[in-house]
């Protein structure tokens, strides 16, 4: 369920140092496929959707000491999805960050070795979220069940991650999660679904967020550029041509930079960080 959104989210890139051992660990930690490799390139997905990009780079920047990517996130199809990709960690000793429940869903935290950070997570029914009056969708922060997630799932002897995941979220450190939080709902037409004064949670349509900003990384980050290591750019992949076309205008006459390619356009925000729309017709 996509939630009647203006868009969906496409594939991310990240530039990366050591793109062998970045490929590995995307299809050994999160099962995910290779579709294509070059000296310097990888895509990764399911066997239908790229998700990943990988680029190679040169630049050493840590992705912490610059702003860009907090992580991106992987929805799962079920409860039992999320069990299973859960067990195989355990079984591979994939080191995990943490794992939470956040009331409308149940999510568990790594990072790559290149320290950009990943959720894997499954929604909880529509039915289940905490949304307010006024359509704020009100989340918590509590230990996952962990056992409970663990026994929905099934030991598999090569786990690959399932038809129907996709990319649910993109979270991104900023200097000002005010400012950026203000700037992303004008340009893009999103709400604000869930605000704290260091982060905002913000949505197209009725979904709990596609996109959050948090300053927790602190005011004093280095500014993102093109080929610096981390996050390169994600992707918002639009159907309605007209929602596509008037987010490119918004941000036009906002008065900022934005790159066309065919059925695509690109922009920048405050802090350097690159939003890629696709019009879906271009395959």
């Amino acid at each position: 369920m996509l939630y009647q959104s203006d868009f969906e989210l496409g594939p991310l890139a990240l530039n990366v140092n050591d793109l062998e051992l970045e490929v590995d660990f995307y299809q050994q930690a999160l099962g995910l496929q290779l579709h294509q490799r070059s000296a310097l390139t990888a895509d990764l997905g399911l066997a239908d959707e790229i998700l990943i990009h990988l680029r190679q780079t040169d630049d050493r920047t840590s992705p912490s000491d610059a702003y860009g990517l907090y992580h991106f996130a992987i929805v799962l199809p079920r409860r039992e999805d999320l069990g299973t990709l859960f067990r195989h960690f355990l079984r591979e000793k994939i080191p995990l960050v943490g794992a939470s429940d956040h009331g409308y869903s149940e999510a568990i935290y790594l990072e790559d070795p290149e320290g950009n950070g990943i959720e894997i997570y499954r929604d909880r029914p529509q039915e289940d979220w905490d949304i307010r009056a006024d359509g704020r969708i009100v989340g918590i922060t509590e230990a996952m069940d962990a056992q409970a997630v663990y026994d929905a799932g099934h030991e598999v002897k090569s786990y690959r991650m399932p038809r129907g995941s996709r990319m649910g979220h993109i979270h991104l450190s900023v200097a000002s999660s005010q400012k950026s939080s203000h700037f992303y709902q004008e340009v893009l037409g999103l709400a604000d679904k869930f605000s704290i004064p260091s982060a905002s949670w913000l949505a197209s349509g009725h979904y709990h967020h596609h996109l959050a900003v948090n300053e927790w990384g602190g005011q004093d980050l280095l500014k993102r550029t093109e080929k610096m290591k981390g996050l390169a750019y994600y992707t918002l992949v639009y159907k309605d041509i007209f929602a596509y076309q008037k987010a490119i205008r918004t941000a036009q006459k906002l008065g900022l930079e934005v790159t066309f390619q065919t059925n695509q356009a690109a922009f920048w925000d405050l802090d350097g960080i690159k939003t890629k729309l696709l019009l879906a017709s271009s395959g």
